[in-house]
């Protein structure tokens, strides 16, 4: 990794920790451990991602998809869809994006990059 000058770091460093200190980092991080204080809503939420990266496994590899784990994907997502614990988790999620883009937008008109460019690129 290249060194990079101290006021960089320095800076970056502070970004990071006003990053997390934010409203939406914040509320993003309560509501996720509301969910993990339920256990049954945990057990839920890490059978559904479990099930999905499977899926998605072998749908990347080009193969079938067996129809009774696609039944059971199915079922997991109306019950997390249908959870408070789940829903509250997922709008805190998509308030917590919508901000990085926001702090993206402005970091790069501050610095003349486009950083969605540069994401797309990757």
């Amino acid at each position: 990794m290249t060194d990079l000058p101290d006021a960089l770091r320095e800076a970056a460093a502070t970004l990071g920790r006003r990053l997390g200190e934010s409203e939406f980092v914040q509320a993003y991080r309560e509501a996720q451990a509301r969910l993990e204080a339920d256990p049954e809503v945990l057990a839920l939420d890490r059978r559904f991602q479990t099930l999905y990266q499977y899926l998605l496994a072998l749908q990347q590899a080009g193969e079938e998809l067996p129809q009774d784990e696609v039944n059971e994907f199915l079922a997991l997502r109306r019950q997390m869809s249908d959870h408070p614990l789940v829903a509250a988790r997922e709008f805190a999620l998509r308030q917590l994006k919508g901000y990085f883009a926001d702090v993206a937008l402005e970091l790069g008109v501050q610095l003349g990059v486009d950083f969605t460019a540069l994401a797309g690129a990757a």
